[in-house]
């Protein structure tokens, strides 16, 4: 019968006791490591107010981190819900006498035009002006934030409407249907979310509008309440009706495949200088044509400010990490007759190094859990306290994936 077994065993497969054996491997390596959590679990409990502590210091740095990493997460990495805007680029001409930043970034009608025709860079521009608008209702006049927005505007953003429709382009033709196209929040805040004021008819500065559709609520293209069609013509409009402010475009464009920003720069350089001579009148004597991403000109200087807060709570977490490693190893003398005893029955070193580290990931878990909870309450407090107009309208600042991701990794790195 022995001989017989034997036989059995020596004909099955290689690679099924091998898979056996790994197996069993896994089996043990789990099996120790659900005895290390459940041994330090149980010594924390033993020990309650060193485990608040603990918990407690290491709750007030990761908390800390992932508020601040959720804001750069949210207004730097993905501060807007538009397909592909990492490559939507704005221009500015920067007098280089003047020694501040920056410079004109709005442009005529026909100035407007003429960048679009004769750029190489581009394969699709958009432009807007702001307006106040002035709403008319039974209850008295509201002022109300407008952007005069050009054709292609929400093909450009593509983003589609929840209620109704986008504008499109036969709104823009001469002698259409004056129309306009409203915001969520401004559709909530203002008019209680009813979804019976699509298309009704409401006075904007004194011009019958007939509301076509609402946005979904992270479209919040240039923070306007309302979206308002116009076409840039070759004609001023200062100069075509009397009284009437001239337009100024503000024109945003998305980069073609394979064109750097550089490139696109040095296209546009070649432009301007041609229209400088058209119009003098409206180009310094030496100037440079400047380029940024649309997350910069909205975010610009606030972005280093953001590193620099992260790096303070950073170094708030290497100290709190710092005070804990104290704490255990004042703890771990108290600890040597433990430790005598479990080498004595056969614990290796590396066996009593892997219990510590158990121990540590359970406090920097459950700090990590609790300064998770810190950052869901404080982060509405923290967006509060931030300059307006520093932070794209469409960001929303929350905890998603990629924070809590952030959070276990800096749990981790903290045990």
């Amino acid at each position: 019968t022995e001989i017989y077994t034997l036989s059995l065993h020596d004909a099955l497969p290689i690679w099924s006791r091998s898979r056996q054996a790994t197996r069993a491997l896994r089996w043990a390596s789990m099996s120790i490591l659900g005895q290390d959590i459940r041994y330090a679990l149980r010594n924390l409990r033993n020990s309650p107010g060193f485990a608040v502590v603990a918990i407690l210091t290491l709750a007030l740095g990761i908390g800390s981190s992932t508020a601040i990493f959720s804001v750069l997460e949210n207004i730097l990495m993905e501060p807007f819900p538009y397909p592909d805007a990492q490559r939507f680029m704005s221009i500015g001409i920067h007098d280089t006498e003047r020694n501040e930043q920056g410079g004109r970034s709005g442009f005529s009608g026909p100035e407007f035009l003429d960048f679009v025709e004769q750029n190489h860079s581009f394969d699709r521009v958009i432009a807007a002006d702001r307006l106040d608008v002035l709403y008319r209702s039974g209850e008295g006049t509201q002022l109300l934030r407008g952007t005069y927005v050009t054709p292609g505007t929400f093909e450009f953003l593509g983003m589609p409407a929840l209620l109704g429709r986008v504008l499109q382009s036969a709104d823009y033709e001469p002698g259409a249907a004056p129309v306009f196209v409203l915001r969520y929040k401004t559709w909530v805040s203002q008019f209680g979310a009813d979804p019976k004021l699509l298309n009704t008819t409401l006075i904007l500065n004194g011009t019958p509008r007939t509301l076509v559709g609402v946005m979904p609520p992270r479209f919040a293209w240039w923070d306007a309440d309302l979206w308002i069609p116009d076409k840039p013509s070759r004609t001023v409009v200062g100069a075509a009706v009397a009284g009437a402010f001239p337009r100024f475009w503000f024109l945003l464009g998305h980069l073609k495949s394979g064109v750097t920003v550089k490139q696109a720069q040095a296209d546009f350089t070649v432009v301007a200088k041609q229209l400088a001579a058209v119009y003098p009148k409206d180009y310094p004597k030496h100037f440079t044509v400047e380029m940024q991403s649309l997350a910069d000109g909205v975010v610009g200087k606030f972005r280093t400010t953001l590193y620099m807060v992260l790096a303070a709570v950073g170094l708030l977490l290497l100290i709190g990490c710092g005070n804990v490693a104290n704490l255990l190893l004042a703890r771990a003398t108290t600890r040597e007759k433990e430790f005598a005893i479990r080498t004595a029955i056969g614990a290796s070193r590396w066996r009593l190094i892997g219990q510590l580290l158990v121990e540590s990931l359970m406090l920097a878990l459950g700090g990590a859990l609790l300064g998770t909870l810190l950052a869901w309450g404080g982060l509405k407090f923290l967006v509060a306290l931030m300059p307006q107009d520093t932070i794209p309208a469409e960001s929303v600042i929350r905890l998603n994936g990629p924070v809590l991701l952030f959070t276990l990794t800096v749990a981790i790195l903290t045990a």
